[in-house]
């Protein structure tokens, strides 16, 4: 199993070089099934399309569609090549950065203006600059909730109005400020009753009636007359706790004359509030259901008008307000209003944002400059294309430690730094609608002015240009491409047939000399046959070539009616076979398959038996089963030490006449490999061997896959001897002492046992012995004198 699965290998190894210089199959049978110019370039960017009209007909097996090089090959004229275009591009406008000075415009986004060419399957990258302006123009609009419960705020932000000019200073030198207040539509049940001229009746005071939007102060450099409109603004009130912030954001952005935004200047909107939302859909309470129609509607008071006849707007129509007219909104509320607040800003992205508001709002100016901080800190870059037009972004933000990736937003942006993009733009396929052809796509930063941006104009290259032309081969219709476009009434390959003459059309389907129509293999259909499967020609009396993986003549030759005309270099009934023994030739030799087999068809057929009486296999049958190895490892040995050894002679030895060897240094190396092979070298007293395999690569070259040098130190053959000779004599001097020791251990072991036995058979005790003679003696006195 193991020698059959290496016999795999090296099949599909032979499969995939025999096949390196040739298109993938799926390109050619792509481009061979496409019938027009248009679809032919749309198809794949390999594929190229021959206008000429001599160049192929219904009886010839050439496809107009084809690679350029085929095309070529079967006989179309060069200049009758159309391809796709490679694409251009073109800045037409590149001014340089610039800070916001008088009289002039600031500049963030560089270059401004450029001009694109893109075709089908084809790539263009632009790069494109951000750097952050200096004293960038600001418009700032407050817009405040004046229901009953933010009375004290009104006074709060009165006594800080004298601050702004000093927490202005530090963002921008060139800010305005303008003043609106909303409440809620004057309608059940948003108010009770009768309180319509004071709502806040139930409160025991008076005040303002109810409104659901209204503009004071216009954007104005003059921070006094701001702090004028907001003491004399009034408060309001409504019945329940939701308020009508929608309606009031709507109109401030519509109405762009009246608020007096300026397209030069980063717009915000503040809204202030300690109460809850009215959405779409709230005005059924009151029974106004209309959807607003997104205009300016202020009276003479400056109120807006139809509050009572439009609904609110939803959020998303709210976002896309926001993004059109590139107004930031930042929403001051309080603690305990702060999350459904943030929820909300989450559905407008990333034009809102949420601060959280003091009871009193006395923290107002400190949310304005934090929130300035957070929008000028970031850059977003968003564009206005559509399909089939895909636009990309990737960027790094400057940080060296990431890799560029996808990606159109850079955070903690600093000033004076440069930040780069690159914009990828690409088309998978020619829309249908000329129309879409021309395209003009923004690139907008997202957070700043509505000046702050890059324009291209694309042009999508797609169709041919030789449509519409005048040609004397069709009688009624016009050239498009090498085909004839007929016009109303008639048909065929010149537009010569009259669909209404019926009895001309057949004959125009029979062979001279013949009275079968269309060969009887297919219909005839106003002059022209269309032949039954496996049948073409003018009159269906040719049959099919031979295919092989479902294209005629191999892509290699053309089609004369059922027989293969091969171009020059090939051979066989369907044009499959390389006609020299070239591709038979292992790189680096000159022998047919290492001199032990034939070649058949760009493939060697090793001998089952050698003269050597061996059986060789391999795509070369440069290896033996029975031997092991390859034979054309001699070829690369040199090659391999070279690389490892003497790096600056690799040129010298990793190439020949007709082939050059590419080296590659890799961690391990297959020794299962069918081209295993070791480069032994010595130097001195030590041998090295290198293990590599090596690979058949395009174009006649080798890749050698190198492992790491193993080597070993040879040692001296009498040092070995004499270290052998030692080595024996101690090992025997060593067992000599061990067997006397054994010896000796046993004998004492045995004397000791007999010196126990006798021990024991002796009859005196143990206490005394008997050759004991003490050195004193003991004298008893008789009892009889010790009375005296």
């Amino acid at each position: 199993m193991r020698i059959f699965g290496k016999l795999v290998l090296v099949i599909l190894l032979s499969q995939e070089w025999r096949t390196s210089d040739a298109v993938g199959m799926k390109i050619l049978k792509l481009c061979i099934s496409q019938k027009t110019c248009e679809s032919c370039l749309q198809a794949s960017s390999s594929c190229a399309w021959c206008s000429d009209w001599s160049y192929s007909n219904s009886t010839l097996g050439r496809p107009r569609c084809n690679v350029p090089e085929r095309l070529e090959l079967f006989g179309c004229p060069t200049e009758e090549i159309r391809t796709t275009s490679s694409g251009s591009k073109e800045v037409l406008e590149n001014s340089n950065f610039q800070d916001m000075a008088a009289g002039r415009t600031p500049i963030q986004l560089r270059p401004q203006r450029i001009k694109v060419k893109i075709s089908s399957h084809s790539k263009i990258m632009i790069p494109i600059h951000y750097r952050l302006a200096k004293n960038y123009p600001l418009d700032l609009y407050y817009l405040m909730d004046l229901t009953w419960s933010m009375k004290d705020d009104k006074d709060t932000l009165v006594s800080l109005g004298w601050n702004m000019s000093n927490t202005f200073g530090k963002i921008t030198n060139d800010f305005r400020l303008g003043f609106g207040s909303y409440a809620d539509k004057p309608l059940m049940p948003m108010t009770f009753p009768g309180h319509e001229d004071n709502p806040c009746r139930s409160e025991h005071a008076v005040c303002s009636p109810l409104y659901s939007y209204w503009h004071h102060l216009r954007l104005t450099y003059d921070t006094e007359q701001f702090i004028k409109e907001v003491n004399n603004s009034l408060v309001t009130g409504n019945v329940d706790n939701l308020e009508g912030a929608l309606d009031g954001l709507m109109q401030s952005i519509l109405c762009t004359d009246e608020v007096g935004w300026a397209p030069q200047a980063r717009k915000i909107i503040l809204v202030a509030t300690d109460g809850r939302l009215h959405f779409a859909g709230d005005g059924k309470l009151g029974g106004v259901v209309k959807r607003p129609d997104f205009k300016c509607h202020l009276d003479e008071r400056k109120q807006y008008s139809q509050a009572t006849n439009f609904d609110y707007p939803s959020l998303a129509e709210l976002s896309r307000l926001l993004q059109k007219r590139k107004i930031n909104l930042i929403f001051a509320v309080t603690e305990d209003r702060r999350l459904e607040y943030e929820l909300t800003a989450a559905l407008l992205q990333e034009k809102a944002r949420v601060a959280t508001l003091s009871s009193d709002s006395s923290n107002i100016l400190e949310i304005i400059e934090n929130s300035y901080h957070q929008i000028t800190s970031k850059v977003i870059l968003r564009d206005n294309s559509s399909s089939p037009l895909r636009v990309e972004y990737f960027s790094n933000c400057t940080r060296k430690d990431t890799s560029e990736h996808n990606n159109s937003e850079c955070d903690d942006i600093q000033e004076g730094q440069v930040y780069d993009f690159n914009v990828v733009l690409s088309i998978d396929k020619c829309p249908a609608d000329e129309n879409q052809w021309k395209q003009t796509v923004v690139i907008e930063d997202a957070l700043a002015s509505e000046v702050s941006k890059v324009v291209i104009d694309v042009d999508l290259i797609c169709g041919c240009n030789c449509k519409d032309s005048e040609d004397s081969h069709c009688e009624h219709g016009t050239n498009e491409c090498g085909l004839c476009k007929c016009n109303f009434g008639w048909s065929g390959e010149t537009c010569k047939c009259d669909e209404s003459s019926l009895v001309n059309n057949v004959l125009q389907c029979m062979e001279r000399n013949s009275t079968k129509i269309c060969s009887e293999r297919g219909e005839c259909v106003c002059g022209k046959c269309f032949c039954d499967e496996g049948y073409k020609g003018q009159f269906c009396e040719c049959t099919d070539c031979d295919k092989i993986d479902g294209i005629e003549c191999s892509n290699q030759g053309t089609c004369q009616c059922g027989v293969c005309q091969c171009i020059e270099g090939w051979q066989g009934n369907a044009c499959q076979c390389p006609s020299t023994d070239d591709l038979c030739i292992a790189p680096g030799t000159e022998e047919v398959c290492s001199g032990h087999g034939y070649c058949d068809c760009g493939e060697c057929r090793c001998n089952v038996t050698a003269l050597d009486e061996l059986y060789y296999r391999g795509t070369y049958c440069e290896s033996t089963i029975s031997t092991g190895g390859s034979g054309l490892c001699v070829l690369y040995n040199s090659c391999a030490n070279a690389t490892i050894n003497e790096p600056d002679r690799v040129n010298e030895f990793c190439q020949t006449n007709v082939t050059t060897y590419k080296t590659e240094i890799v961690k391990s190396v297959d020794a299962a490999n069918e081209h295993y092979c070791i480069a032994v070298s010595v130097k001195e007293k030590t041998i090295c061997h290198i293990p590599y395999v090596y690979e058949f690569q395009k174009n006649n070259t080798v890749t050698l896959k190198i492992g790491d040098k193993i080597c070993k130190i040879q040692i001296n053959t009498a040092t070995i001897s004499f270290t052998i000779i030692f080595g024996a004599v101690f090992i025997i001097l060593v067992t000599c002492l061990l067997i006397w020791k054994c010896w000796t251990s046993i004998q004492d072991k045995r004397e000791y046992e007999k010196f126990i036995l006798e021990q024991k058979k002796t009859v005196f005790s143990l206490n005394d012995n008997p050759l004991f003679k003490p050195a004193t003696s003991r004298f008893t006195v008789p009892p009889m004198y010790k009375e005296d």
